[in-house]
């Protein structure tokens, strides 16, 4: 693979055979956002690599391949955590200056927790970005996205995932709205998509009850 720094035109290259590429853009503001406590963003510069192998870049390239070839950008919040997660891992390998990005732990605060959850249950019916969610508690996409995970035990897409196919149980059970009214509602652009994530969390959560049952006898 090969990583290009803002402003600079990759060079032309030339192959015998058809191949497949994933190209990767990251806005350069993105860069120092995600992480902007640790980062001065004057400082940010990162280093051109014409040919090299990094596994956990590729495992993102793919994920995020095969996210929006499945649900499109439903999934926009996952998206976005995935490309904060490259960013910062090219700040941590590939900068000029080798940044420490600070951890933090504890999770978040009470107050912050209860209106970053309060926000995401009021705009179940947009397209949430980490970003935004951040800004509630004040903090950087990857710290929140780090400390509520510390909070609440998944990461927040899935909380966002889940919460979203609590409300369309509630929704449907009532028989008053059509399945896509319902997954409008719920921030699906796609009724394929949230019939599919509502069977499979519907399946885990039957499964998860089973498991529960079965040992607690």
């Amino acid at each position: 693979m090969g990583i290009f720094p803002a402003h600079q035109i990759s060079p032309a290259v030339q192959f015998e055979q058809e191949l497949g590429f994933i190209h990767i853009g990251l806005e350069p503001a993105m860069i120092t956002r995600v992480a902007y406590e640790s980062v001065n963003a004057d400082a940010v510069e990162i280093v051109q690599q014409l040919q090299t192998h990094d596994p956990l870049i590729q495992q993102i390239g793919l994920t995020l391949k095969q996210e929006i070839e499945t649900s499109g950008f439903d999934n926009y919040l996952y998206i976005e955590s995935a490309v904060n997660l490259l960013a910062v891992h090219l700040l941590k390998r590939y900068s000029t200056q080798k940044f420490i990005i600070r951890e933090y732990t504890g999770g978040l605060p009470k107050h912050q927790l209860k209106e970053a959850i309060a926000y995401i249950n009021d705009n179940l019916d947009q397209n949430l970005s980490l970003a935004e969610i951040a800004a509630i508690a004040q903090i950087s996409p990857h710290y929140f996205a780090s400390l509520f995970k510390q909070s609440m035990g998944i990461a927040p897409h899935q909380y966002v995932t889940k919460c979203r196919v609590k409300r369309a149980k509630h929704l449907l059970a009532k028989r008053e709205l059509s399945v896509i009214q319902v997954s409008q509602l719920v921030g699906f652009q796609s009724q394929s998509h949230f019939a599919k994530v509502f069977r499979k969390y519907i399946a885990l959560l039957k499964h998860l009850r089973s498991y529960i049952e079965f040992f607690g006898r």
